[in-house]
């Protein structure tokens, strides 16, 4: 029996009304496949104790990940399912609720952000939709349950998210009682995590195309909150089309530092509590040297590409060339940076302190004096030939 149903006949499907909810329902109506890389969401009139005494007697793991808020995590041939108890919120405060749990799937999905996150689906293939929702996916509409006022102030990271929608699904322009809504409470995002910001920002730039969508947060005031330092003109536009004129993979975190200054960088990574590596990373890609232009010369682009890597280059090249207005030369330098294999210099530290030099920041200036010569050359000089060269600095 597939994962899927032994999961439902373990919590009591079909006596028990259990049912797909979230994201999977979504992919399902909009004919994509489901992103398997998350959790599958499943919800149930049952109580968290009634489910895990219900998987308890099956071979599935049950794992109390979220008991306060009706949540259990069950693992079933190696997917992880959440399987929350229907809810209501009793209490907000613009970033947590208090909820009571309830039987009623209507006032379960009344609490839901999205009309297109309120459905649900029985495995039988009934969808339960009390807010239009296949509607709204069909016309590519992103929409409040209820009042967007009521719906923002309950969690102001709601604001966040309606734009991260927007960027993948929506077809329509988000209507103006929603946009005025989060004009008027865009300052309750001062109260939101640095990590939930940056798990929101970081899904909307992954769309295929967030631009527009960025350009309405900043009219709307919620860039200049998030991300005071940012640029909000026409490079992340531009950056996007030369992704696709290229077919380069959407990265966030490249068109991350298109609207970020080189002067910020490194305050935006510490703020937004990014990862070691995704902090580099934005250095990298933001810092003012090695400049690269459509004019670079194959020499200073051959340094480039052997001290920052290929795809360090590509990226900076397609960063550079969206904030630059004329196309000219630009795909001769990302060709150039595409033909480019690994180099490795053929000599080492070790064949420094051979030629008689005692450990020290010495042995290091001349490997680097070496290897600008090597770089010079072409890359073609042989170890011996580098050997011969090196003893010639050391000599000198």
């Amino acid at each position: 029996m597939a994962a899927h149903a032994r999961l439902f006949a373990a919590l009591g499907y079909p006596d028990v009304d259990v049912r797909y909810v979230g994201g999977v329902v979504r992919d399902r109506l909009m004919g994509a496949p489901p992103h398997f890389n998350d959790d599958i969401d499943i919800a149930t009139p049952d109580i968290p104790e009634v489910v895990m005494e219900r998987l308890s007697r099956t071979d599935i793991k049950v794992i109390p990940t979220g008991l306060d808020h009706g949540t259990v995590t069950a693992v079933a041939d190696g997917r992880s399912y959440e399987i929350t108890t229907l809810r209501r919120d009793t209490a907000c405060d613009g970033r947590h609720a208090a909820v009571e749990f309830t039987a009623d799937w209507e006032e379960d999905a009344r609490r839901r952000d999205f009309t297109i996150n309120a459905m649900s689906l029985a495995p039988d293939g009934m969808l339960f939709d009390y807010y239009g929702g296949a509607a709204d996916i069909r016309a590519g509409r992103v929409r409040f349950v209820g009042e967007p006022s009521d719906r923002i102030q309950e969690d102001y990271l709601r604001i966040l998210r309606l734009f991260r929608f927007q960027a993948r699904y929506g077809q329509s322009e988000i209507d103006n009682v929603t946009l005025g809504a989060v004009r008027t409470h865009v300052k309750g995002l001062a109260g939101l995590s640095a990590e939930r910001i940056t798990r929101e920002v970081s899904k909307l730039l992954a769309a295929r195309n967030p631009a527009p969508t960025v350009a309405v947060m900043a009219a709307t005031g919620v860039t200049q909150e998030i991300l005071p330092e940012a640029h909000t003109g026409p490079a992340l536009a531009r950056l996007i089309a030369r992704e696709h004129e290229t077919s380069v993979p959407a990265d966030w975190l490249r068109r991350f530092a298109v609207m970020i200054p080189t002067s910020s960088a490194a305050a935006v990574a510490l703020r937004l509590k990014l990862s070691n590596a995704e902090a580099a990373r934005l250095a990298m890609l933001t810092a003012a040297q090695p400049a690269l232009t459509a004019a670079t010369t194959q020499l200073d682009l051959n340094h480039a590409l052997y001290h920052l890597g290929q795809g360090a280059v590509a990226d900076r090249l397609l960063i550079a060339w969206a904030c630059d207005g004329d196309d000219s030369g630009w795909k001769t330098q990302l060709a150039r940076t595409s033909a480019w294999q690994e180099k490795t210099l053929p000599i080492s530290g070790a064949d420094v302190l051979a030629l008689g030099l005692a450990p020290g920041p010495k042995v290091g200036a001349l490997l680097r004096a070496a290897e600008t010569w090597w770089i010079e050359s072409g890359f073609t000089p042989t170890r011996d030939e580098a050997l011969v060269h090196l003893k010639e600095l050391v000599e000198n």
